[in-house]
């Protein structure tokens, strides 16, 4: 650096602070933080058709755009859908909504020039890989259990048996699915 940019840089450091400046970074450090109570859950909300779900965020690996299935001989309407291409590794591409016996919904309502807001998310537990598409997806949202509402009886039956609870989420209901039990079933209905 030569001495005229040792000069202008001393000048730049030696100025007065902007009016209001004390002000604002005051502000910024009084302000009320946000603490994560613990023993908290942390779940991905999605929809799917319908349904707002949830599963724990540790399972998933990624949220990807939508993508080709490559469908597979002699498995036509079942929970496996075909293979998707992530990242050059082929995964299975399960139909989650076939497993849980919700209704089909297309997106009736969307215009024809506005995209689709579906997406891919991709779960690697235990180092068994899978995929399914959803409607939407929210994001991340942390919860306690203690707020987990019972089931009631009065869901689909297919539905229920994988949820653990309800969650109350932005004026609407989210099924918190059970992942173990989901995966199992995954798994038995692969074999």
């Amino acid at each position: 650096m030569t001495q005229h940019h040792w000069s202008a840089a001393g000048r730049l450091l030696d100025r007065d602070m902007p009016q209001g400046y004390l002000d604002d970074r005051t502000d910024i450090v009084s302000a009320q933080k946000h603490v994560v109570e613990a023993r908290t859950t942390s779940t991905l909300i999605f929809r799917l058709g319908r349904e707002w779900l949830s599963l724990p965020t540790d399972i998933f690996q990624e949220v990807a755009d939508r993508r080709r299935v490559h469908k597979l001989p002699h498995r036509a309407d079942g929970i496996l859908s075909g293979l998707v291409n992530i990242r050059g590794e082929l995964l299975p591409c399960v139909a989650l909504d076939v497993l849980l016996g919700l209704d089909k919904s297309p997106e009736t309502n969307r215009p024809r020039n506005q995209p689709s807001k579906e997406h891919l998310l991709v779960c690697n537990r235990e180092a068994h890989k899978l995929a399914f598409f959803v409607s939407e997806v929210h994001g991340v949202h942390r919860f306690h259990p203690r707020d987990l509402k019972e089931v009631p009886a009065t869901v689909a039956k297919a539905a229920a048996t994988y949820t653990v609870g309800l969650l109350h989420w932005k004026d609407r209901i989210v099924g918190c699915l059970d992942a173990e039990l989901l995966f199992y079933a995954l798994n038995k209905a692969f074999a």
